[in-house]
């Protein structure tokens, strides 16, 4: 929705279509002046083989659904090179307008992942090979699609920009929490609690128990703490139980989903992200709110924020000795590097985690200060708006067949 609120925003109509997972779901309705249709319901426990549960007659009907749809479109775009990449590509071709593809996720979360355990990757990613153009958000997404067979010349980089400063309606983050706990009492912090944010799957691939199982030595260490667990997953009520057993109970809160969850971002003080999953929503969101970050050292975390491994580790090293220490300020946005103002650990060395959150709580002012100077560097160097521009940029190429320069504005159908 991000992308589509941003488009509308550029003067292009967006129709956006996703499924729904229960039969209680509205049907369409309008979020930011844009139609959100969700007329086919999509299991959560997933494929069977029985009745309309098989993932081909999803396909059939997501793609006789937008072949149907009254409202004309010259271009067919899908978020994810998935299951509706299929659809999306199979109607656009019928409609004779272009489509467009997007391979999302990182890591062991990508859809380059999802292609090579499947008969039904298979299938998605062959429909992408058809697509009239691929968008990657990295050069190493850019480059693994081209040793694929990915066509060179129908495959466009555009990277998942920074959006604007989150800006809340009241003063501080303690007068945010005061409000938000009017509304759920599970969310009631303390005046003299820091919080910590988690904003992950809860099931073992994402990395969240690597929080979960330094939450009772940091909260002996670091009087007040307090956690909130943002997700869902297999593990919820494993993690609830063990968080519980160790005398958390009313130092944590696992609340459920948000319509926007800017508010949160807001209101917490630091934020712990473990998996490769994320870092094309929370991490940036995260960022916009000038929220101070302590990341796993991850191949897509480092890419993410341009730094090399040696660089990140001996960062890590430098701050084991002093840990509640501040690192030093930089001297300019121009020369310091936003991964080199972000806290780091190694997911297998708690330890660093541990470290990492004390060093950050231990000077909050501080803590605040490098995240603001990370969310300016960041929104120079991964622009949100500079990405909308290149999609509009690359839309109307493709309705226009090979002029960059017409100012039509186009209709698009968003296929998430």
């Amino acid at each position: 929705m991000e992308l589509a609120t941003g488009l509308r925003l550029a003067g292009a109509q967006v129709s956006v279509l996703t499924p729904k997972h229960a039969g209680s779901w509205a049907e369409k309705f309008t979020f930011r002046e844009c139609q959100v249709h969700r007329p086919i319901r999509m299991f959560r426990t997933g494929w069977t083989a029985r009745g309309d549960r098989t993932a081909s007659r999803y396909i059939r009907y997501l793609r006789d659904w937008i072949e149907s749809d009254p409202t004309s479109c010259d271009i067919v775009y899908c978020d994810a090179g998935r299951e509706e990449a299929i659809a999306a590509v199979e109607a656009a071709h019928a409609l004779g307008v272009p489509s467009v593809v997007r391979l999302s996720g990182h890591g062991e979360c990508s859809d380059f992942e999802f292609f090579k355990h499947s008969r039904i990757g298979k299938r998605c990613r062959s429909a992408v090979m058809d697509a009239a153009a691929v968008i990657v958000d990295s050069a190493s997404a850019h480059r693994r699609w081209l040793a694929e067979g990915g066509d060179k010349a129908r495959v466009h980089r555009i990277a998942h920009g920074i959006g604007p400063t989150i800006e809340h309606g009241l003063s501080s983050p303690k007068n945010l929490r005061r409000a938000m706990a009017r509304i759920n009492g599970d969310l009631f912090v303390p005046e003299s609690c820091s919080v910590v944010l988690s904003v992950e799957r809860l099931d073992r691939n994402s990395g969240i128990m690597t929080l979960v199982k330094s939450a009772y030595l940091l909260s002996n260490k670091i009087q007040g703490l307090q956690f909130w667990l943002i997700g869902d997953g297999p593990l919820r009520e494993t993690i609830y139980a063990r968080l519980k057993g160790d005398g958390l109970r009313q130092s944590m809160a696992m609340p459920g989903s948000f319509g926007s969850p800017d508010d949160v971002f807001a209101a917490a003080d630091l934020m712990v992200h473990v998996g490769d999953a994320g870092f094309e929503h929370q991490v940036p969101t995260a960022i916009a709110a000038a929220l101070p970050l302590v990341l796993a050292n991850t191949e897509t975390a480092r890419e993410f924020f341009g730094v090399n491994e040696s660089e990140v580790r001996q960062r890590i090293i430098e701050r084991r000795g002093d840990a509640l220490q501040p690192a030093p300020e930089a001297v300019d946005g121009v020369s310091e590097r936003a991964g080199h103002l972000v806290w780091w650990f190694d997911p297998a060395r708690p330890k660093t985690l541990r470290f990492a959150i004390e060093q950050i709580v231990g000077n909050l002012e501080h803590a605040r200060r490098r995240a603001q100077q990370t969310r300016r560097i960041m929104q120079r160097t991964r622009s949100r708006s500079e990405s909308i521009e290149r999609y509009v940029t690359l839309f109307r190429q493709l309705t226009a067949g090979s002029s960059p320069n017409t100012s039509q504005s186009t209709s698009m159908e968003n296929a998430q």
